[in-house]
């Protein structure tokens, strides 16, 4: 069925699945991310940063070096090289430090959930169905045309392809359809009233590119993509660096402050750390969890911290053995040792989740309503023994290479499962192809998975991850299956009474946590390390959708 794009069966997640593996294959080898090497295999204790300084001094900081006396440059530690930064392949937390400056969308969302003004000045909902956004006049691109309304549906309707694949392409499950009624006036009308759509137009699957340079990539992905943000790309090299420069006509006057942004990748945390004692690095957002106490005494540096409104898990394929026995999945939930991953390895990264993804923060969570699942070997061999493996089994759990943590996090799970016969095969990957991997949906067992809601809302914690049509290249990396939980999150996005709709939100939950699909970590927090000599922003539960660097500036 066609909508308003003309796209036909956008929503098709098998058309969407096989368009991804082959534009991800063509796109990858052209980008050279096996260049990427993996991380250190475990999260150490680290000797002080002092003492690594002329050993951390590598290839990294010798790129920079100068640079720090040019206050018309800052340099950020990238800690990974991200898998794609044009808006409608934009969908994890390392890429949206980048793309986030170069492309922007239509709004934005204030530290209360309320929305904000940005490339549409103004907007309005004339009715449930209906929302109305005017474009504000004067803006341009890098390339020095106009916005319009033309470049906003082309830039949704590369979101919408099939051929694009984008991961974002769920956002607009809810649109009848989208329309310039106007030069400077978009109209988008729903089948029905959606409690998050109103958001959409606020993340970057409503950024918008120019519709003639859409137009000439087809459905090729882009590494040079166009915005009308304030930096435009320069040149990326594959694993080393990204550079951005000014964009000298930004509609808002007197931003940015720097003339040039340089994005070092550095995949090492110690030596992302080192940078920023020395002052080769101004930002740096992740922190390794074993230097914050470093990081928190450098003198030169202030460390900000948020809890997000986050989710760190571990999926298992319930659609294939062995997980797909509920027995088999409690069995292993039960079997690992979450205080003690929490105590001895996140530390102060998180808080314990308890069997939610739905954070204690954000409205609508059932965290005091459900318990984490508890360490018991004893149900454990007793769930087993009901199970389809009764004599355990051998499967494999996939971990980002660059995230020492994580690694960590993956160790001290294979030696808790063997203890019940369980053979946990670690499948270290670089972080972009984990991703990849992900959204093609080739693959088995269990993998690490870390989910930051989209909106300020507790559906956006649940609709992406646990409705049955989001399977990759959408993001229920499960693949799980419940018709009820799909009636109820459903039902809830619909839902106009508060009261019903938060009641539709817990009763999902608790249903989740039944199925158990997954195994809950922790809620973690987002860490931002700023040179003191520099101000302007500080980082949100949502900070993924900022363009901080257009506030970034020295502090007089």
């Amino acid at each position: 069925m066609a909508d308003g794009t003309g796209i036909e069966n956008a929503n098709d997640p098998e058309l969407r699945g096989r368009a991804f593996d082959a534009q991800m294959a063509r796109f990858l080898s052209r980008r050279g991310l096996l260049r990427l090497g993996a991380a250190g295999a475990g999260a150490a204790a680290l000797a002080s940063v002092a003492d690594k300084t002329a050993a951390a001094r590598g290839p990294m900081v010798a790129s920079v070096l100068g640079l720090r006396q040019e206050g018309s440059t800052i340099v950020i530690g990238l800690e990974a090289d991200p898998r794609g930064i044009e808006p409608a392949v934009t969908y994890d937390f390392t890429a949206s430090q980048v793309a986030n400056q170069i492309s922007e969308p239509l709004l934005l969302i204030a530290d209360d959930g309320s929305l904000l003004p940005h490339l549409a000045e103004t907007f309005e909902q004339p009715d449930p169905l209906t929302y109305v956004y005017t474009l504000r006049e004067g803006v341009t691109f890098h390339n020095g045309s106009t916005l319009t309304a033309a470049d906003v549906l082309a830039s949704v309707e590369r979101v919408r392809n099939p051929d694009i694949a984008s991961p974002m392409a769920w956002m607009f499950d809810p649109v009848d359809t989208i329309e310039a009624t106007g030069d400077m006036e978009v109209t988008i009308k729903l089948k029905s009233p959606s409690g998050q759509f109103q958001f959409v137009p606020a993340v970057s699957a409503m950024s918008v590119m120019p519709k003639a340079f859409i137009d000439t990539l087809g459905p090729e992905y882009t590494r040079e993509p166009i915005g009308t943000g304030p930096y435009k790309i320069v040149s990326w090299d594959a694993g080393s660096q990204i550079e951005l420069a000014k964009h000298t006509e930004y509609w808002q006057e007197g931003k940015p402050y720097f003339d040039r942004a340089l994005y070092q990748i550095a995949v090492e945390g110690t030596t992302r750390v080192t940078g920023l004692s020395t002052g080769d690095l101004q930002v740096v957002r992740e922190i390794p969890p074993d230097q914050l106490s470093v990081v928190r005494e450098l003198p030169n540096v202030n460390l900000q911290e948020v809890v997000g409104y986050t989710i760190n898990l571990i999926f298992m394929r319930n659609d294939r053995p062995p997980f797909d026995d509920l027995k088999v999945r409690q069995a292993v939930a039960h079997a690992i040792n979450t205080d003690s991953i929490m105590s001895n390895l996140v530390g102060e990264l998180g808080v314990r989740a308890n069997s939610t993804s739905v954070p204690p923060n954000m409205p609508d969570s059932a965290t005091d309503q459900l318990e984490p699942v508890p360490f018991d070997l004893e149900r454990t061999r007793q769930l087993l023994a009901e199970s389809s493996q009764p004599d355990g089994f051998t499967t494999s759990i996939i971990v980002d290479s660059e995230n020492e943590l994580r690694v960590a996090e993956a160790v001290a799970i294979q030696e808790m499962l063997a203890e019940i016969n369980v053979t946990l095969e670690i499948n270290q990957v670089p972080s972009a192809d984990r991703l990849t991997l992900y959204q093609e949906g080739e693959y088995d067992g269990m993998g690490f998975w870390e989910w930051g809601s989209d909106f300020p809302d507790a559906n956006g914690m649940l609709l992406p991850a646990f409705h049955s049509r989001n399977l990759p290249p959408q993001s229920n990396q499960s693949f799980y299956k419940n018709p009820e939980v799909d009636a109820l999150l459903d039902g809830a996005d619909q839902e106009s009474d508060p009261e019903v709709r938060s009641q539709m939100l817990i009763d999902a939950q608790k249903l989740i946590a039944a199925d158990q699909p997954v195994i809950w970590l922790d809620h973690f927090k987002w860490f931002l390390a700023v040179d003191k000599a520099f101000g302007g922003y500080t980082i949100r539960p949502l900070y993924y959708w900022d363009a901080w660097l257009r506030d970034l500036a020295p502090v007089e």
